[in-house]
């Protein structure tokens, strides 16, 4: 059985944690993975853009000039395309973008990401934060030392800022916690470049869009035996 480093929250190494051959040494499906994702970010699209045709805009009841004899072209209303204030031909109308992808199938390319993700060694566990109460400053001084310790920042961010606007060149981390870690939750939800995730319910495109994975141990073990199942 293959095994993933764990982190301290200072950063350094704390032992192994075990996850099953099957993801760790899955073959990578990455069309399956685009089709997961490319349904996901379809289906969030609201689909509600509107223009006007010559039938809605205001005004344009009254003939501009008489059909013949101005030696201008026949026009019948103000409000034709052609216009000024006129209005638009073959614009985007209320439609819906929905892609159906059954479950299994998602849950499978879920699995084919997080796979890749350990394939590519950008994925960290940590044993908890072991937080008192709900804590940015301590959840962000322990999360900086853990992704620090397992190289997940890009070369060449690791000096930026991380709470002025620098945060937007600072590469993105995906934290995923178990549903009952909710003071983890808490903590990290407002520091800008971290993606906190529940292992019950996570989005491919989360999954994948990211410098790299920090896994607690316990949702490591919830996703292991999930996706071990379907694969």
């Amino acid at each position: 059985m293959a095994s993933l480093k764990i982190y301290s929250n200072s950063g350094s190494g704390a032992g192994e944690a075990p996850i099953s051959d099957k993801i760790a040494s899955l073959k990578v499906n990455k069309h399956l993975i685009w089709e997961v994702i490319k349904a996901e970010q379809a289906n969030a699209r609201q689909g509600t853009h509107k223009t006007k045709t010559k039938a809605e805009v205001s005004g344009g009841g009254k003939k501009p000039w008489k059909q013949k004899g101005t030696g201008n072209a026949r026009q019948g209303s103000t409000r034709s395309p052609q216009w000024r204030h006129g209005g638009i031909v073959f614009g985007p109308l209320p439609r819906s973008y929905a892609d159906s992808i059954s479950r299994q199938k998602k849950q499978v390319g879920v699995a084919h990401i997080l796979a890749q993700k350990v394939q590519d060694k950008k994925v960290a566990v940590y044993d908890g934060l072991n937080l008192d109460k709900p804590s940015a400053k301590a959840a962000f001084q322990a999360i900086s030392k853990i992704a620090a310790g397992a190289k997940l920042q890009t070369e060449g961010r690791e000096k930026k800022k991380l709470r002025a606007n620098s945060n937007k060149a600072r590469h993105s981390i995906a934290v995923i916690m178990s549903s009952a870690e909710t003071k983890d939750a808490k903590s990290l939800r407002n520091i800008p470049w971290v993606k906190p995730l529940s292992s019950s319910r996570i989005a491919a495109t989360s999954l994948f869009y990211n410098a790299g994975l920090v896994i607690s141990k316990a949702a490591l073990q919830e996703l292991d035996k999930k996706f071990s199942a379907v694969l």
